[in-house]
């Protein structure tokens, strides 16, 4: 009976280590556990944060990428147009060196084409002369069209040089552009899938905290029994007559150990904690608290309300394991 009851006490200890956290309680400690728990919750938090950052510098380039986009369709369009430009340009220019063409096989037909011998040639003065304006007229027309067929031609050229450095350049910016997205795109997968893994880690450990809960209530439920008042005193031990008082709070023990049956508050100076006690009347129970009250030979045992009403102050002879 005895090894069960230390059984249970120490399952209650590691119950406690296990489930004790920052600030749970001015008499409790920070166990490993509730370091480990905050630790992984810290690196879950950085790992969000580094997953937001990461995102947002997707989504600008994805952004930067689309603008990327719409300007080489801008510049396709621009392409296309000069295109157009040009064809027409050239069918301009062709029409306009046919004209001044068939101008210049015309005078050359007519061997002589000075101003005097069109005048002479002519039937009347103003026959000779209207002759005169329409052979100067065609071909300063013709000299015009090709002119600035020409000078139209040039400037197209240059634009479609213009524009090709702008494509390539645009070209270079998208290459870019499509890298960083799929970078970052990668590099979002990568930390979203490490944050999946910290929440998995996160819902484990829940589930083990929740385990050893339900082992430290079994093993308290066991030390309940183990602990009856009808359990003889275990003989050959120190015993220490002492006042005992109860006290039915909730919460943690100075040495983290949930409360409850079986829990005695001593003044460390008169009974080190974690030393096991008999106590006539109570049964079984282990040092695992202290009080601002409990000095000397005094002690205050854990009961339910009920049970701390009945018992109210006594004087025992408690058994010192």
């Amino acid at each position: 009976m005895r090894f069960g009851g230390i059984v249970a006490a120490l399952a209650l200890a590691a119950a406690s280590a296990a489930l004790a956290a920052p600030g749970a309680s001015g008499r409790g400690a920070t166990g490993p556990a509730g370091t480990a728990t905050q630790d992984l919750g810290s690196r879950t938090q950085q790992a969000l944060l580094s997953l937001y950052a990461l995102d947002s510098q997707l989504q600008a380039w994805r952004t930067r990428l689309a603008s990327l986009q719409t300007a080489a369709t801008a510049l396709r369009q621009q392409r296309v147009a000069l295109k157009t430009e040009l064809v027409a340009d050239r069918a301009a220019l062709r029409i306009g060196e046919h004209r001044l063409a068939i101008e210049l096989r015309i005078q050359y037909q007519r061997g002589n084409v000075s101003s005097l011998a069109v005048v002479l040639g002519a039937k009347s003065l103003s026959t000779g002369l209207n002759q005169l304006d329409d052979l100067s007229r065609a071909a300063d027309q013709s000299r015009q069209i090709v002119a600035a067929a020409t000078a139209a031609h040039l400037r197209l050229l240059q634009s479609r040089r213009r524009l090709a450095v702008k494509e390539h350049r645009l070209a270079s910016s998208l290459a870019a552009a499509r890298q960083a997205e799929e970078r970052l795109t990668a590099s979002v997968a990568s930390r979203a899938a490490y944050v999946s893994s910290l929440r998995a880690q996160e819902r484990l450990r829940a589930t083990q905290v929740r385990s050893v809960v339900t082992q430290a209530h079994a093993a308290q439920q066991k030390s309940q029994t183990l602990q009856q008042p009808t359990t003889p005193p275990p003989s050959g031990r120190r015993q220490l007559t002492v006042s005992a008082t109860c006290y039915d709070l909730s919460g943690r023990t100075a040495t983290g150990m949930p409360v409850g049956q079986g829990v005695v508050a001593v003044d460390p100076t008169v009974i080190p904690l974690g030393t096991r006690l008999y106590i006539p009347g109570y049964g079984r129970g282990v040092a695992a608290d202290v009080g601002g009250g409990i000095q000397g030979d005094v002690i205050d045992l854990w009961m339910t309300p009920s049970q701390c009403a009945a018992w109210g102050r006594r004087t025992v002879t408690i058994t010192v394991d």
